[in-house]
């Protein structure tokens, strides 16, 4: 064939090509538009935003139909990205602006397949950051401590897998200069807010490329001493600290029923007296599940820029924190919470 008949022929292939990226991208958007619309009317009507069921419909359904012509994973690869993408034009965990940050996972990666799941349902909902505990500091050397390493690469590809980002805590210089790479947000916990070594040397690993620490408060801790723990890390040349507020320690807990007192007050006066973020563990703050969704909107409309939920599919079954962890339904609702007051 001459090479002028050539060069018509791909000339022709390409308009052909771009008339059908025309027709996919109509009908991508037209898509967009009528899913938008289910989400918002049903998270007017309190219907529960997420049918895993029907997704998992959808993909099996078009596997079957395509599948002479597709690979299966590139149907369900695309499936779920079109999918994940609905859910974030709709804003549904969006509060009105892209800076609003929603951390959910479990206390403890337990395995592969539990953090995979896990990941699978929060990416449904929108949600990006996935947490999941590796290093555990328990109150009894003989309790569960977590998975280690392993976990961390447990989270890692679970969170690859579903476009989200882990986040996760260190213990020890030792654990964050092994795992560094893998881990997207340095979680210091509460127990460790006072550990001012660790503190320097996590901001100063960090100065490095600017890597987002998660600072918890610590649960005896004045707000003073948390913004001063904050500094130390700041002093050593990162500024990306994200403040976390999950319950204290008073003298409610003599004979209340949550595991400390919400310290819900304190996102106004830390706000106040920082710019730094601040976001709100509901999950610890209260210690039980059946108060997560009330407190979680009850620190959005207090102006907290985050939260931080313990999440799990099956609660009852949780190595750690089962009671405070909220199950699917119990999320959806507050979703619908950051939904509803968005401006």
């Amino acid at each position: 064939m001459p090479k002028e008949k050539n060069i018509e022929t791909i000339g022709n292939l390409r308009k052909e090509i771009d008339s059908l990226d025309d027709k996919i991208f109509e009908y991508l958007a037209r898509r967009l538009k009528v899913s938008s619309m289910i989400l918002e009317s049903k998270a007017g009507n309190g219907f529960e935003l997420v049918d895993l069921d029907r997704e998992l419909l959808i993909i099996n359904k078009l596997k079957k139909k395509y599948r002479l012509n597709l690979k299966p994973d590139f149907i369900e690869s695309t499936v779920r990205l079109i999918l994940r993408e609905s859910k974030r034009q709709s804003k549904i965990i969006d509060k009105g602006g892209h800076d609003f940050m929603f951390i959910a996972g479990p206390c403890v990666v337990e395995s592969a397949e539990q953090i995979q799941r896990i990941a699978g349902e929060l990416s449904t909902f929108g949600i990006k950051y996935l947490r999941g505990g590796n290093f555990k500091p328990r109150t009894s050397p003989g309790s569960f401590q977590g998975l280690g390493g392993q976990g961390i690469e447990y989270l890692k590809n679970a969170a690859e897998k579903y476009e989200m980002k882990t986040v996760t805590e260190i213990l020890d210089s030792g654990e964050m200069d092994r795992w560094y790479d893998m881990i997207d947000i340095i979680q210091v916990g509460s127990r460790n807010m006072s550990s001012f070594g660790l503190l320097k040397q996590i901001g100063k690993r960090t100065a490095k490329d600017g890597k987002p620490v998660l600072l918890k408060r610590g649960f005896s801790s004045t707000i003073s001493e948390f913004l001063s723990a904050a500094e130390y890390i700041i002093s050593e040349g990162n500024e990306n600290v994200i403040l976390c507020l999950r319950g204290i320690r008073s003298f409610e807990q003599i004979d209340s029923k949550f595991r400390n007192t919400p310290d819900l007050a304190s996102i106004l006066e830390v706000k106040a007296r920082s710019n730094l973020k601040v976001i709100f563990d509901p999950s610890h703050a209260s210690g039980n599940s059946n108060y997560v969704p009330a407190l979680s909107k009850a620190a959005i409309d207090l102006g907290a820029d985050g939260l931080m939920v313990e999440y799990h599919y099956s609660p009852g079954k949780a190595l750690i924190d089962g009671k405070q962890s909220v199950n699917k339904k119990k999320f959806a609702e507050i979703i619908k919470s950051v939904n509803s007051i968005r401006i």
